[in-house]
């Protein structure tokens, strides 16, 4: 088994995103979870925030969970086409996505697909050195 071919991952990918459809008319443009931006990020948010995250405490799960929603907006939802807001179409900005991940189930989504490695590995010509 070459663990090159199976595992290596394309940085560039993982950083500017892969899209995925959410509908026939919907799709989301998603970076992958643990890029150097979501890194970086969240350890300074993290940082800057305060927030014991050993704490049970409902404010600071709150807090953490702000700051999360905030690093996601900015690190890992990178764009989208085709979605609506309460029956408005909603234009891409970070503004809008931090909204939309306030939506626990859609963030769900946008992690579910940040963590589908498939989507950001080499592809088969880089793998087998052909490139």
């Amino acid at each position: 088994m070459d663990i090159f071919a199976t595992f290596a991952t394309d940085a560039t990918a993982e950083l500017e995103g892969a899209w995925f459809p959410l509908s026939k008319t919907a799709k989301v443009l998603v970076a992958r979870t643990g890029n150097e931006n979501y890194i970086s990020t969240l350890r300074r948010k993290l940082e800057a925030s305060g927030i014991d995250l050993t704490s049970t405490s409902k404010e600071d799960e709150a807090a953490a969970e702000t700051v999360f929603i905030d690093v996601i907006a900015s690190t890992i939802l990178l764009g989208w086409q085709g979605l609506d807001f309460k029956g408005l179409p909603m234009p891409y900005s970070t503004e809008n996505a931090r909204k939309l991940l306030a939506i626990k189930d859609f963030r769900k989504k946008i992690e579910g697909f940040a963590n589908t490695f498939e989507a950001f590995k080499v592809k088969a010509e880089s793998a087998l050195g052909n490139v």
